[in-house]
């Protein structure tokens, strides 16, 4: 195992860091908790990056100065796809699944997290005074290589390195890792790295296909039990997708529907949570699924959670804990960091006679990133009012490393 950082190590400020220039592999966390340290560090605190635990991160107090969610927004498309900066946390989630010109299945992963300092705009003169971290992700899942890979950027937001903007047009970016509104429901990826087999990217054009679909109440979704402890939190499904990828070296055409989830508030996991096992779905029906549970320490799953089930025809039902039954099939063993995943599962909707399977595209879709989490492309299949389905969608899995966070 590489050497983990010493406590109160932060990345130097105002340049993209790139996976390979990390000191390696840290215990598994949320995908979001470097930026949340980045923060204490950047408020005073020395928090160590090698015991951090994720719950005490997550429900650090907040400056009273930062926007709450406190009930519903009103959207307003495409500048609501832009940054809301009056709020502490923030954060883009691009996934897809993409078949190649010769019938191979591959995912990806392209995500923007923001972490705010302070809240608003900074009105300091330099290029480089910053209230915003930024931190992306980015991975490609080969079916046929049966190959996972994944890297990590972070950034001050100044200088123009990173940041987001909503008018005159939506964009959000870390160095030329970048998603931008190039037309009117239209949405250009892109993102390239570097592994031991060569060249990873993507160069891929979304364009929307179905209104955003809104969590919770009218996109006001709760995150626990105290006031204000919610997100708002809309997905944009269904998305065409075309363009290519690039994995080891390789070119490949690819068409295929992506998922963007797009959530930003001031709230933080309940203080028994450890973790959650969050799903995407898109059936061949043309019916999508958004569902989780929220773990707890108990091992039972929390009450507080708001999914939603979205048709064809433009209807779309709120999803609440007692709606679902989620059910382990079986496990995948990490080779790299030991960590015990979930490795299929079974889920019924009983109200909406939906009974489906769904299983890993393939088993190893570890982001070896920062934080060690599990996000990868699926594939499922079932039946929906007695008629069979089928489909494709993404997991991410989080809370089960080291550190008591097993279940």
């Amino acid at each position: 195992m590489p050497e983990r950082p010493a406590a109160g190590y932060v990345p130097p400020p105002h340049k993209h860091i790139d996976r390979r220039s990390l000191p390696g592999p840290i215990s598994p966390a949320l995908s979001l908790l470097l930026l949340l340290l980045l923060l204490s560090a950047c408020s005073g605190a020395q928090p160590s990056l090698a015991s951090a635990d994720v719950v005490e991160v997550l429900n650090r107090p907040v400056d009273g100065r930062f926007a709450r969610a406190l009930k519903p927004l009103e959207f307003e498309f495409p500048r609501d796809h832009g940054p809301h900066n009056d709020y502490a946390t923030e954060w883009w989630y691009y996934t897809g699944n993409l078949t190649g010109e010769e019938g191979g299945e591959y995912g990806f992963q392209l995500t923007f997290f923001r972490s705010a300092l302070a809240p608003g705009e900074s009105n300091r003169p330099s290029d480089f005074a910053a209230q915003q971290l930024y931190m992306a992700h980015f991975a490609v899942t080969s079916g046929p290589a049966d190959r996972h890979v994944s890297f990590d950027r972070f950034s001050r937001g100044a200088g123009g390195v990173a940041g987001a903007t909503g008018s005159p047009r939506y964009e959000v970016w870390l160095d030329d890792w970048r998603a931008q509104e190039t037309a009117p429901g239209q949405t250009h990826l892109q993102a390239a790295a570097e592994d031991d087999n060569g060249p990873v990217s993507i160069d891929l054009t979304l364009t929307e296909s179905r209104p955003p679909l809104l969590h919770g109440e009218a996109g006001y979704s709760r995150k626990g039990p105290e006031p204000g402890n919610a997100n708002h939190y809309y997905s944009l499904v269904r998305m065409e997708t075309a363009g290519e990828i690039v994995f080891a070296g390789r070119r490949i055409p690819v068409t295929g529907l992506s998922w963007m989830d797009h959530e930003f508030g001031t709230s933080a996991l309940s203080a028994d949570a450890v973790g959650w096992d969050w799903f995407a779905v898109t059936l061949d029906n043309d019916v999508v699924l958004m569902f989780a549970e929220i773990r707890t320490e108990s091992g039972t799953s929390q009450e507080i959670f708001e999914g939603t089930l979205g048709f064809p025809d433009g209807r779309q039902v709120s999803i609440s804990a007692d709606d679902f039954t989620l059910t382990t099939t079986g496990q995948w063993t990490s080779p790299d960091s030991g960590t015990v995943y979930p490795g299929g599962w079974r889920v019924t909707f009983p109200q909406h006679e939906i009974e489906l399977s769904i299983d890993p595209l393939i088993d190893d879709q570890e982001m070896d990133v920062a934080f060690r989490y599990y996000e990868g492309a699926t594939v499922v299949r079932g039946t929906m009012n007695g008629e069979p389905v089928a489909g494709r969608g993404y997991v991410e899995l989080t809370g089960y490393g080291q550190g008591g966070f097993q279940r």
